[in-house]
């Protein structure tokens, strides 16, 4: 029997970031990391396997920060345990004093007629059926994709970058769905003049073929020629093991956490997807599952393993998106204007646009147009949405921070940021700012 101070479930994001943080934190302390994959996949990269990198190799989630951190990989599944000791599949035995639950998540796959068919993908975040999927791609001429949020998005990019008919099926009334209108409805035309198909307010009654996949037939009988199909409607957390240990958790949301991702049992802790996440605004519970929020999650439990060092409750997950379509950036974070109207939300917006380079003549220059929303009464900024040049990707991961610090107008309308030509947008033209001052003068116009 081997034994370890401290042992973490899955190679995912979350996972090795805890496991880092722990070694970090702990150094003194013997620590493993557990997982199926020999080679995982760095999630966020898995849609551009298909055509933007030369293979699914490319995208490995590499192990060099493990090896610098002197952290052992066990390639294996953990299936059980007695007590303080894990069991694998192949009966090794491993002892632990904690241990961090970072599973992450599977593909659902809806009970939908003729899922099983050949010609049938899922976007599963293994390299063999990556691999298997990528070939199917290539030889595919019509491919219907299966739900437009970001990957189904991302998917659809690059297969129509690849000369491929592909073919949204989404059954809400538009794409990217967490954006509000007006950021969907430029998401949608980019696809469209990229020869892509979209089709929205519907959903797939059934997949029709003779062993392998011929056609996909809509809930109003359209009928769309396939010869694949690939299903992107989402993921629930990953929680085989996690019914086998005894720990508190909830069917389709994950494992019970309290504020510090410590679950019902006072030695082990759970992070990433197959964690329970909880709404930075409302509380309430959410879906939402970003790699990004794993490894906040990831950093916090390795701090505070054997004592609370990091005396920082965990705040929830605000929901921090971006993508890139063609060649414009998407970015939200935080509450859209759809959301405030629905959880009745008073709200003042601000907007501004502004080219990320100046003058704007420079090579690289790309118009950056921000939507902000602020609270009406306390000023307060609750999200943001933007679309734009590459710039978008890093603005609202500052915008991001603003949020969760909770700065009002004022705060950032007296920011003091540092600006180039080459590099950010005008001082004087700085759109997360000029959108602030917009929301100020609708407040003095009222």
């Amino acid at each position: 029997m081997n034994d370890y101070d401290v042992i973490i479930v899955g190679g995912g994001p979350a996972g090795v970031t805890a496991a880092l943080s722990a070694k970090n934190s702990y150094p003194d302390k013997r620590i493993a990391l557990i997982r199926k994959e020999n080679n995982p996949m760095i999630p966020c990269g898995i849609p551009y396997t298909l055509f933007s990198l030369k293979s699914v190799e490319e995208n490995i989630l590499g192990d060099a920060p493990l090896a610098a951190g002197k952290i052992e990989v066990i390639n294996g599944e953990a299936v059980d345990r007695n007590d303080h000791t894990l069991v694998l599949s192949k009966g090794e035995e491993i002892k632990y004093e904690k241990l961090v639950l970072a599973t992450g998540s599977n593909a659902v796959l809806p009970p939908i007629e003729g899922r099983d068919l050949e010609g049938v993908f899922l976007v599963k975040k293994q390299k063999d059926y990556l691999e298997r999927l990528r070939v199917a791609a290539h030889q595919a001429t019509n491919i219907t994709i299966l739900g437009g949020g970001y990957i189904g998005v991302e998917v659809a990019d690059e297969l129509s970058k690849a000369g491929k008919k592909a073919i949204v099926v989404e059954m809400l009334p538009h794409l990217l769905a967490t954006m509000d209108e007006e950021f969907s409805l430029k998401a949608e035309q980019i696809l469209t003049d990229e020869g892509a198909g979209i089709v929205t307010g519907k959903s797939v009654k059934r997949i029709l073929g003779n062993k392998k996949v011929e056609e996909v037939e809509l809930n109003d009988g359209t009928r769309i020629k396939s010869d694949m199909v690939v299903i992107s409607v989402g993921y629930r957390p990953n929680l085989d093991l996690i019914k086998k240990l005894g720990v508190a958790y909830q069917e389709g949301r994950g494992v019970l956490v309290d504020d510090y991702l410590r679950t019902s049992e006072k030695d082990i802790f759970a992070v990433g997807d197959c964690a329970i996440k909880y709404d930075f605004f409302t509380g309430d519970l959410t879906n939402i599952m970003l790699a990004s929020t794993g490894m906040a999650e990831g950093r916090l439990v390795g701090s505070n393993l054997y004592s609370i060092r990091v005396v920082r409750q965990y705040p929830g997950v605000l929901g921090t998106f971006s993508t890139k379509i063609g060649n414009k950036a998407f970015a939200v974070s935080g509450v859209t204007e759809k959301r405030a109207k629905e959880k009745g939300i008073d709200y003042t917006i601000g907007t501004s646009k502004a080219v990320d380079r100046h003058p704007g003549k420079l090579a690289g220059a790309s118009e950056v147009y921000v939507k902000l929303i602020f609270s009406t009464y306390s000023h307060t900024l609750l999200g943001a949405e933007m679309y734009g040049g590459d710039s978008a990707g890093e603005l609202i991961n500052m915008v991001s921070v603003m949020i969760l610090n909770r700065m009002t107008d004022t705060d950032i309308n007296t920011l003091q940021i540092g600006t180039h030509p080459l590099l950010t947008p005008s001082p004087v033209a700085y759109p997360v700012i000029n959108a602030t001052i917009d929301a100020i003068v609708k407040w003095f116009k009222h």
